[in-house]
């Protein structure tokens, strides 16, 4: 896929409208806080991508809305997209016409790389959740629908737990609940199962690719409070301890992703270099990943391209951007090759 045109208005701290990459490698290059971020974060969000934080932190100081445009070509034609921020949300459009994030995912979009992503493998278990979650939600919209059906059972149970008198377990109660767990159990079973099939595929990928960055041996294996098998039974079991923390403490809401180099816990024991090569190498194998499902590589964003990288990791990472039909990277300097646009207070030229 590539983006031919993209324009803006009231996107953060940016003030050139109209952006236009050519096909091959561009990269961003500019000072500290000059919008090179926020120019990657405006081309992953209209092409239907989540990002962090608040939608409004997007939205320039003193306006109310933002928006912005994108034109892009894939094997199928060009296409339009659109996407408008505002205090209430924000709304999609695919060739003029209101879209949801279902049929965006239609389109192979876009995997952003960024210094952030050291959370992937430092950061807390919600980190991890939310890379497969997002990840499995492009695949199948069903997986994106389980998710919110899920999220709204485990709510209810949440609520009656913190509701219930410490230790009373009553007639009552025990019925309630139990609508809930068998809320969860429809839900979260499939959730469990997709994840397991999902990491089948991902880690191979992630395997190869930490390989070209760096020696060492990279898996990935779920962390599960539960099996699909035993959900109902564990939610029964668990069910004193979870009065007494009002939250339920097993299922795919609490389950993690356990990263390993070489036989040993990454988190733990892995350097910060190669800790950035485990989260550089999760999201490379995302993008080959949806490049299989699409038959056509996703657009391929990264923001601060040579930071904490040395130069193998570095050369491995260029050699994999130049040889897509379009990536997009942003950095202090220049990687030597392709086009280069320079940014300064939000605008380029």
């Amino acid at each position: 896929m590539r983006l031919l045109r993209l324009r803006q208005k009231n996107f953060r701290n940016l003030s050139s409208p109209l952006f236009a990459p050519g096909a091959g490698l561009t990269t961003i290059v500019g000072g500290n806080a000059q919008g090179k971020t926020n120019l990657l974060e405006a081309i992953e969000l209209v092409l239907g991508g989540e990002l962090r934080n608040g939608m409004t932190e997007r939205i320039a100081f003193g306006e109310s809305e933002a928006w912005v445009h994108a034109e892009i070509e894939t094997q199928f034609g060009n296409s339009r997209l659109e996407v408008r921020l505002s205090r209430e949300g924000r709304e999609h459009k695919l060739n003029e016409a209101p879209a949801s994030l279902r049929e965006l995912s239609q389109l192979p979009g876009a995997v952003l790389l960024g210094p952030d992503d050291l959370e992937l493998v430092l950061g807390p278990p919600e980190e991890r959740r939310r890379f497969l979650d997002l990840l499995l939600s492009r695949f199948s919209a069903r997986y994106r629908a389980m998710l919110g059906q899920y999220s709204r059972a485990l709510q209810q149970r949440n609520a009656l737990l913190k509701s219930a008198p410490p230790r009373k377990e009553g007639g009552a109660l025990q019925a309630s609940i139990g609508v809930w767990n068998q809320e969860l159990v429809k839900y979260g079973s499939e959730i469990l199962s997709l994840r397991r099939r999902m990491l089948s595929k991902l880690t191979p990928l992630a395997r190869e690719a930490y390989r070209e960055l760096a020696p060492g041996e990279l898996s990935l294996e779920l962390f599960e409070t539960t099996d699909p098998e035993r959900f109902l039974q564990a939610l029964e079991d668990n069910l004193p301890d979870d009065l007494q923390r009002g939250a339920t403490s097993v299922g795919p809401h609490r389950d993690d992703l356990t990263i390993r180099l070489s036989g040993r816990e990454a988190a733990r024991f892995g350097s910060r270099g190669e800790c950035r090569s485990i989260a550089l190498a999760l999201r490379l194998a995302e993008h080959r990943l949806l490049w299989q499902h699409y038959e056509e590589a996703p657009l391929l964003l990264v923001d601060e391209w040579n930071t904490e990288l040395d130069a193998r990791r570095r050369r491995a990472l260029l050699e994999y951007a130049q040889s897509l039909p379009q990536a997009i990277l942003a950095g202090l300097e220049t990687p030597g090759g392709g086009a280069v646009v320079e940014i300064e207070a939000g605008v380029w030229g």
